[in-house]
Parts: C-alpha cells; structure tokens; sequence
C-alpha cells in the first residue's frame, strides 16, 4: 500500500504541471484586458501600463509562467489583480465557508443515497428499483443551477420556510447558520446523491449474489439484519471508494451552488475571478481544485485497501 500510495503521489505531479499549464493558457484566452476590467475602458493609459508592469503582464508569456510557477512551487499564490491582497489570505478567508456547505450536503447526500441503493441493490428487477433508478437517472438529468432555483422559489419565496440567501458562520450563530446553510446543503446533496445512490445499488447487487447472503436469508434472519449487517457491512470498502468520488464532486458542484445562493465560499471565488478576469486567481484556484481532487481520490483509493485485502493484495 505504501508503495502504491508514493507512485500515485509521484504520478500526480505531472498532473499537477499539465493542469497548471491549462489553467495559465485557458485564463489568456478569456476575451479583455484584466487590468482594463479592473479600472474601466476610460482609464489612463500610463496608469494601465504601470499596473501591467507590475504584475508581470507586460513580459514574454513564457517568463510570466515561469515566474508564477517558481511561486507555486515555493508557496507563494500570488497577488489578486483585483484587490491586490495576497491570494492565500483571500482562500483561507472562504475555506470555512465551503467546509460548511460541504459537510452539510455530504450529509444530506449520505442520507438520501445509501438507504435508496441499498433498498434498490436488495431487489433488483423490482417495482421499488425500477422508481429508485428512474428517480435517480431523472436526478441525473436535472442541472444542479435548475433544482437550486426550484427549490429557492418553492421552499424561501413561495413556503417562507428558509432565507434564500445569506451566511453566518456557526461559530457566530448556530441556529441561524444552520437555516442558512439548509437550502444550498439540500440543492448540492440533492445533485450529487443520484451519482452515490446508483454507484451504492451496483455494490449491494455484487455483494448481496455472494454465497452467504442466501446462507442468512436460511437461517431466518431479519431482512433488515441482512442487508445492513451483511450486504452493507460486505459492500463498504466500495462504498468508501465512491464516497471520494463523491466528495470530489461536491467540490465540483458547490461552485455553481455557492454563485446561485451568493455563498461566501472558494467556488464562488473561482467565479468572480473568471468574470473579472483576475488571472492569478483562476491560476491559484484551478490548481488548488486539482490538487483537491487527486487528494480525495487517492484517500478514497487507500481507504478501500486498508478495508479490503484483496484491493490491497492487487
């Protein structure tokens, strides 16, 4: 396990420069000057010129990464273009926002996806699997930008049960951040527990063909017993597994969510850097997300081998 967990270390590291490359390149291509978008189409030319000046922007496009990557690599993330603070102290500043949101739809997706695949994986072919796998194919196809605006308008517009927009950390006001948090916990759990509902049904219908299954349903055991204490228990270091996957797109997912429901968090950062055109921003970000993922993956990864020797004998 060590030994796979050091080359899968290894092997992130040209992941990380080849998302680093596409991440400086994609942000040149966003259409505008950032330093005009910062100071408006009517601004001083010497003004202008001063400002790309110390950013770097007036220099080769090859020195420019070349300085930017040094940085990376020794720590520093650079300066916002748009209110040139240091980029590590405006990320740290949103990370317990999106920890919040996270953690609370992590939550909500653990508690729709896995009693919905283990009801689905147990019958398979039934009346109950064919309504769980149409919801979720269906819950597939809904974007999550559509399902949040649906829900803001039924449940903080039309029902009057929770705020639409807002954010207090809890530490401030428990109670009040946790109606805060409901609604965007519930939009982003509501996306991404379709993907672990169907990922949860494959594992308990694997699981639950293996010999002792029927072994157990012999020896008159509670259906409940079985499919907890022998389907679940058995088809956990796969659920582990696709647990990364989904934390990985609720990173992913909370971008959109955190710009819909104006969350103070890192994704709707990366979407005010794109549309200001802060280009050291989306730089940090994208490679910040990245390395988030491969993290996350490679921790899911390890996790079933410490669970399942026969992933960690392979």
């Amino acid at each position: 396990m060590l030994r796979y967990a050091i080359r899968r270390i290894l092997l992130a590291v040209p992941l990380l420069f080849g998302l680093s490359v596409l991440s400086f390149g994609y942000v040149r291509l966003i259409p505008g000057d950032p330093i005009t978008a910062m100071l408006g189409v009517n601004s001083n030319p010497t003004v202008v010129a001063q400002l790309r000046e110390r950013f770097g922007l007036d220099r080769p496009l090859l020195n420019q990464y070349g300085d930017w990557l040094t940085g990376m690599v020794h720590g520093d993330l650079g300066v916002s273009f748009r209110s040139q603070m240091p980029i590590s102290t405006i990320i740290v500043d949103r990370i317990p926002a999106t920890l919040q949101l996270a953690g609370a739809a992590l939550l909500v997706t653990l508690l729709i996806a896995i009693p919905a695949g283990v009801a689905a994986g147990m019958r398979p072919g039934s009346r109950l699997d064919s309504m769980i796998t149409s919801a979720t194919l269906f819950g597939l196809a809904v974007p999550a930008f559509f399902l949040g605006t649906l829900l803001m308008l039924l449940l903080a517009l039309k029902l009057r049960l929770v705020p639409s927009q807002g954010y207090v950390p809890f530490a401030d006001d428990p109670a009040q951040s946790l109606r805060l948090t409901l609604l965007p916990a519930l939009t982003l759990g509501l996306a991404i527990s379709p993907y672990l509902a169907r990922l949860t049904r494959s594992a308990v219908v694997e699981v639950a063909q293996e010999p002792f299954v029927p072994f157990a349903r012999a020896k008159g055991l509670a259906q409940r017993k079985i499919s907890i204490g022998y389907v679940l228990r058995n088809a956990l270091p796969s659920l582990v597994a696709a647990l990364g996957l989904t934390i990985a797109s609720l990173i992913a997912g909370s971008i959109v969510v955190e710009a819909l429901f104006n969350w103070p968090g890192m994704g709707r950062l990366v979407v005010g850097a794109v549309t200001e055109r802060d280009y050291a921003m989306v730089q940090a970000l994208v490679l910040i997300y990245g390395a988030l993922f491969i993290v996350v993956n490679l921790a899911g990864e390890l996790a079933q081998g410490l669970l399942d020797p026969r992933v960690r004998l392979s």
